[in-house]
């Protein structure tokens, strides 16, 4: 940009003059009531260009304060969002711990009840849903005591059996499995002091129940009858509760009857279980 300098001179001679006039005025009439007016005149323009600048500022003020003051709000959100969070998970775990203990003392009083049967603690570590039903893995193995075949229950009842075993896992072969001919419990049902022996070989998901078939008898059972574990093929000791009858049906073919028991295990839900390691006192 070029400078004009005539410009400039004017404006420099018109500063020193309004500057002189508004010197003069306020000498010749300093004893006066009212302010003069070139006086008046130059005021309202400093305080119109004052306002001018001022303005701004102060609007930029209220703008960085009203910034400040939403960060420090969203920031408060979130630390009350994390507190919330962590309060609902504090909330899951104590619910899951009150059910862990409920579940430990039930299983403690059925193993002082177990007075035949060397019994030991264990936790559910590992059960995927594509074999839900079939089995899962405890947290003990061959330095617990545990050993192929050793029958696993819940505070409720049979659960299971001891099919695989590590130095400190084990692998639990669910009564509801269906997959192996080889891994069926042999059980027998009491009913009008008759027993009659069989082979859960079926579980039906939708119902909760086990099937039973191969029937040695063909004596009447009856709803409600009770159903352990018979001791046949010296796997499984007898004696261990199942569960009850809640019916007895035809199979598909119209020819042999099936027995249909409710376990008395939940097992759709299983997190800590007991492992018999022996009978009679011997591990």
């Amino acid at each position: 940009m070029r400078f004009n300098g005539k410009k400039i001179l004017i404006t420099i001679i018109s500063v020193v003059v309004a500057v002189s006039l508004i010197i003069g005025s306020s000498l010749f009439y300093g004893k006066a009531k009212e302010i003069p007016v070139v006086q008046r005149f130059v005021s309202d323009v400093g305080a119109f260009f004052g306002r001018g600048v001022s303005a701004p500022t102060s609007a930029l003020g209220k703008s960085t304060n009203s910034l400040t003051q939403l960060f420090k709000t969203y920031k408060e959100n979130q630390r009350l969002v994390k507190r919330v969070d962590q309060i609902a998970a504090d909330q899951v775990k104590i619910q899951t711990l009150k059910k862990e203990n409920k579940e430990l003392k039930a299983n403690l009083k059925l193993k002082d009840s177990l007075t035949d049967y060397n019994t030991s603690s264990a936790v559910v570590v590992s059960r995927t849903p594509s074999s839900w039903n079939g089995q899962l893995i405890i947290n003990k193995g061959s330095n617990a005591g545990v050993k192929k075949n050793s029958p696993i229950l819940d505070s409720k009842g049979l659960i299971g059996k001891v099919t695989q075993v590590s130095d400190t896992s084990s692998k639990v072969t669910l009564i509801s499995n269906v997959d192996s001919d080889s891994d069926r419990f042999p059980v027998q049902v009491t009913s009008g002091g008759k027993v009659v022996n069989g082979i859960i070989s079926g579980y039906d998901s939708d119902t909760d129940e086990l099937v039973l078939d191969e029937l040695t008898s063909k004596s009447t059972v009856k709803k409600g009858s009770l159903v352990q574990t018979s001791g046949l093929g010296g796997i499984l000791p007898k004696g261990l509760y199942v569960g009850k009858v809640v019916s007895v049906r035809d199979d598909t073919y119209g020819i042999a009857k099936e027995i249909y028991i409710k376990p008395a295990a939940n097992l759709s839900d299983i997190s800590s279980v007991l492992v018999v390691t022996g009978v009679g006192g011997n591990e």
